[in-house]
């Protein structure tokens, strides 16, 4: 039997997270400018651009689609090796759902721009919290010390975003609360995923299986 992806009161991270979404894109709803926090963040990413000249662009390349992609693959084919079919499922499904959703929902639905196109949440930033949330809900599943693998898996992630956005920012592709909106919208989003992937049965019995009570073939009493 393959391990459930969550336990606990689960529902309490994804309303907490969902409603840091709110918190955070609200008051720059229908704008088309940085607050003082995204101007002062974006300064120091321009200067530290120039400071590091070519530093900036590769810092994104984790949010590349064929970067996302490889990633995706990777895991899904070690879940499905393990025969971990609901976590491959997950793996496949947290960067569609969370960045469909906030393509046709949240951006419209915020109306936050940026250069002329619509900004929050940031679809590059949580197109890859969604796979690397996705990495450490399959992991802690499996993991015997839960609470550890959970912290030192989660700082791992949250240092690669913390990278990934630095290059966001720093390449004027985003306001720095586009990618923390969009990091609390991909965890909550995951775990909402991987909960309801949670309540389908991880494997299909063949018919005829004996644990099934039915007869297998050829063994039909004479």
């Amino acid at each position: 039997m393959e391990q459930r992806l969550v336990r606990g009161r689960w529902w309490g991270l994804v309303l907490a997270c969902w409603a840091a979404v709110v918190l955070v894109g609200l008051p720059f709803a229908g704008q088309d400018r940085a607050g003082a926090l995204d101007a002062a963040l974006m300064g120091a990413a321009r200067d530290s651009s120039r400071a590091l000249p070519g530093v900036v662009v590769p810092l994104t390349y984790a949010t590349h689609p064929l970067a996302i992609l490889a990633m995706v693959l990777c895991v899904a084919a070690v879940a499905l090796r393990l025969r971990r079919p609901r976590a491959a499922l997950l793996v496949v499904a947290a960067p569609v759902v969370t960045a469909g959703v906030n393509t046709a929902v949240l951006k419209p639905l915020f109306d936050r721009t940026h250069n002329g196109y619509l900004a929050y949440p940031s679809g590059h930033t949580g197109t890859l919290v969604a796979v690397l949330t996705a990495v450490v809900v399959i992991a802690v599943s499996a993991a015997e010390h839960r609470g550890r693998t959970a912290l030192r898996m989660g700082l791992a992630a949250a240092g690669l975003t913390a990278v990934a956005a630095a290059g966001i920012v720093g390449h004027d592709y985003h306001y720095p609360t586009d990618c923390l909106g969009a990091a609390f919208w991909a965890i909550g989003t995951v775990v909402t995923i991987a909960a309801a992937l949670d309540r389908f049965p991880a494997t299909v019995r063949p018919v005829g299986d004996a644990r099934s009570g039915a007869p297998r073939s050829g063994n039909a009493a004479a």
